[in-house]
C-alpha cells in the first residue's frame, strides 16, 4: 500500500487571466464588452441603420471567413479555446438576455407611437451599440463552437451540429436580412389602379405590382350600450354590465338602472320621431331603448351615427346618458384586380392574416377609412418582401430536426 503525505502536496489556485479562462474571465469580458457598447453608444448617439445588399452580404462573407480562418489556422490558441468554451458561450448568452429584457420591458420605437430617443439605446434596442456587440459575441462564440465540433466530423455529433448551425444561419440570416426588408404602403380607391406604394418615410415608390379596388367589405360585431359622462366624454368601464352588447328584448340593471332593449336596427336612418330599416349607404345601427329607476322612467331611440347620419344619445341627468359604441370590425376584406408587369393578372380577395402572395411580395390587408366604416371607399394594403427569410426558415427548421434528435437521443440514455 502506498501512504501519501498531504502535508507535503500543495494546492495551486489558478489566477485571475490565467489560461484556460473561466466562469470569472468571461463574464469580466462580458461586462466589458457591455460597457464598452454603451459608451459607444452614448458618444454617437444614433441608432444602426441596417445595410442592404451587397454591403451585408460583403460583411457576412467576412465574419464567416473570419470564423474559419480562426478555426483552421488557430485552433489550439488559448483565446480560440475559450471563445468556444461553455464559459464563453454562457457569458455571450447572458449578455443577450439582457438586451432582450430591456426590449421586452422598456417601450420600443419600432413599436409604439410617440417613443422618444433615449441616450443609452433603450427605447431602439435594436439598432443600438450594445445589441450589435452582444449578438457579434454570441455568433463568434456559437460559431467556434459549431465548427469545432464539425471537423473532424462524427457522426455522433450531427443533432448538436445541426442544432446549433441552424441557430447560427437563422440569427445571422435575421440580422444581415434586415436592411434587405422591403415594406410599403398602399392606398387602394374604388376602381382606380394603382402602381405606387409609400415608404415609411412617406415617399411614393413605383411597384412592379397595380392593384385596383373593386369593392371593400365589413362585418362587424353587434355595437355596444354604454353609460357615458357627458361633462368630460367619458365611458363608464367598470362593472359587469359597463359594456353590454346589443340584444333585441335583453334586459339587465346597472348603476342603479333597468335597461331594457326593446327594438334594435342593424341598418337604419332617422326619419320624422324615430329610425327605420334602410339599404343604402351611411345606414346606422338604432336600438330603442326603455331606462327606469328611481328618478326616470323613458324611452328613447340612440344610435351611433355614421358619416351621413348624426348619432343620438338618451339623456339621464345633467351628468350621464345611455350611448351607443361604434361597432368593431369583425372581419374586413378588398376585393381586388391585380396587374403584373411582365406576368399574369390574377382577381383576389385580400384579408386581415391571410396575405396574397404575388411576385415574391405578401400582401396584407391593413386598414380603412374609419370614418366610414364598412361603407369605406378607402382600403389600405401593405406589401412586404423579404428575401432572407426562406434562410431564416431553413436555419430555424435545422434548430427543430437537431433539438428533437438531442432530446430523443437524451431518453435513451442511462445516467
Amino acid at each position: 500500500m502506498r501512504i501519501v503525505n498531504l502535508e507535503n502536496q500543495k494546492v495551486f489556485k489558478k489566477k485571475l487571466w490565467q489560461f484556460p479562462w473561466d466562469y470569472k474571465e468571461s463574464f469580466i469580458i462580458a461586462g466589458g464588452l457591455l460597457i464598452t457598447g454603451y459608451l459607444l453608444q452614448i458618444t454617437t448617439r444614433t441608432s444602426i441603420k441596417a445595410v442592404s445588399a451587397p454591403v451585408n452580404y460583403i460583411i457576412g462573407g467576412l465574419f464567416i471567413v473570419m470564423l474559419l480562418l480562426l478555426h483552421f489556422t488557430s485552433r489550439t490558441h488559448p483565446w480560440v479555446k475559450w471563445l468556444r468554451s461553455v464559459p464563453a458561450s454562457v457569458s455571450a448568452i447572458v449578455l443577450v438576455l439582457i438586451q432582450a429584457i430591456i426590449m421586452g420591458t422598456l417601450p420600443q420605437q419600432n413599436f409604439v407611437e410617440g417613443v422618444k430617443p433615449d441616450l443609452f439605446g433603450f427605447s431602439f434596442v435594436l439598432t443600438s451599440w450594445p445589441f450589435i456587440i452582444a449578438q457579434l459575441y454570441f455568433l463568434t462564440t456559437l460559431g467556434l463552437a459549431t465548427l469545432n465540433r464539425m471537423t473532424p466530423w462524427q457522426w455522433k455529433n450531427w443533432g448538436f451540429i445541426l442544432n446549433h448551425l441552424g441557430l447560427f444561419i437563422a440569427m445571422t440570416a435575421g440580422i444581415l436580412g434586415s436592411g434587405d426588408l422591403q415594406r410599403y404602403t398602399m392606398k387602394l380607391y374604388e376602381n382606380q389602379l394603382v402602381w405606387g406604394a409609400e415608404n415609411e418615410e412617406g415617399v411614393m415608390v413605383p411597384m412592379p405590382i397595380a392593384f385596383e379596388l373593386t369593392s371593400f367589405d365589413m362585418e362587424t360585431f353587434t355595437p355596444k350600450l354604454a353609460l357615458a359622462d357627458i361633462t368630460n366624454n367619458s365611458i363608464e368601464t367598470k362593472g359587469v354590465n359597463a359594456l353590454r352588447m346589443i340584444t333585441k328584448g335583453d334586459s339587465y340593471d346597472y348603476k342603479g338602472y333597468k335597461i331594457k332593449i326593446v327594438n334594435y336596427i342593424e341598418d337604419s336612418k332617422f326619419t320624422g320621431n324615430g329610425y327605420f330599416p334602410v339599404n343604402e349607404e351611411g345606414a346606422t345601427p338604432a336600438a330603442l331603448v326603455e331606462v327606469k329607476s328611481a328618478t326616470i322612467d323613458t324611452t328613447a331611440w340612440i344610435s351611433c351615427g355614421s358619416f351621413a347620419t348624426e348619432y343620438s344619445y338618451l339623456q339621464l341627468n345633467d351628468k350621464q346618458a345611455i350611448v351607443m359604441l361604434q361597432p368593431e370590425a369583425k372581419k374586413y376584406s378588398s376585393h381586388v384586380n391585380v396587374y403584373v408587369k411582365d406576368g399574369k393578372n390574377d382577381k383576389t380577395v385580400i384579408e386581415v392574416n391571410k396575405p396574397y402572395k404575388v411576385g415574391g411580395w405578401k400582401v396584407y390587408q391593413l386598414s380603412y377609412d374609419e370614418k366610414f366604416g364598412k361603407w369605406s371607399k378607402l382600403s389600405v394594403v401593405e406589401l412586404v418582401r423579404d428575401p432572407w427569410l426562406p434562410v431564416v426558415y431553413s436555419g430555424i427548421f435545422m434548430m427543430i430536426i437537431g433539438a428533437a434528435y438531442l432530446i430523443f437521443k437524451g431518453r435513451g440514455t442511462v445516467i
